[in-house]
């Protein structure tokens, strides 16, 4: 979990320059580099550590990025709580919210954001991780065949030995199974 912002780049992307002014100084007071911005990013600025965003006017179309993808933690600021606007925020996947009048708060608005962030990247990671092993389940199933056949043994003795392997490879049974299909077909290359 981040509690030091030391050196960190943040934008608040707000109509008004009094509200991003004191968003501005709240972010450079924990340790930010902060610049506000509007009505959109500039090009560079997606590669900034926090995004500060108005949710009363924001669009889909201030944003190089799909709607909820930001590759960075973003706070909701919230002036007016109107269920629409609510509601886009939601969708755009905002990481924490704070009214704009508890600019005060902004502290932990961040450590919520950043801990959010961190939480759904690893679970799009583990997603991302799934289906790749997924696509991997034919490889899977050639290499218990093949290993049943090659060692006259059951489909779950060749599972077992598949298993193994893949234990002492330190790999996923799923890569196991392209590694020694590689490998066999390596050999039977050379026979």
């Amino acid at each position: 979990m981040t509690h030091s912002f030391a050196g960190k780049r943040a934008r608040v992307l707000h109509p008004g320059r009094e509200v991003r002014e004191r968003v501005e100084k709240r972010l450079i007071s924990l340790g930010f580099e902060a610049e506000g911005r509007w009505p959109a990013l500039e090009p560079g600025d997606e590669a900034v550590d926090v995004l500060a965003i108005d949710i009363d006017r924001g669009e889909d179309g201030q944003f190089p990025w799909p709607a909820g993808a930001a590759p960075m933690p973003t706070i909701g600021l919230i002036g007016s709580e109107t269920p629409g606007r609510l509601q886009w925020a939601i969708a755009q996947k905002v990481d924490a919210y704070l009214p704009i009048g508890a600019t005060a708060n902004l502290f932990s608005a961040l450590v919520i954001a950043f801990a959010r962030h961190a939480e759904r990247a690893g679970q799009d990671r583990n997603e991302a991780e799934i289906i790749r092993r997924n696509g991997l389940r034919l490889d899977l199933i050639r290499a218990i065949n093949s290993i049943a056949r090659t060692e006259a043994v059951s489909d779950t003795t060749a599972l077992k030995r598949l298993r193994a392997y893949a234990m002492v490879e330190r790999l996923a049974l799923e890569d196991a199974a392209v590694l020694y299909l590689s490998q066999t077909k390596g050999r039977r290359g050379r026979a």
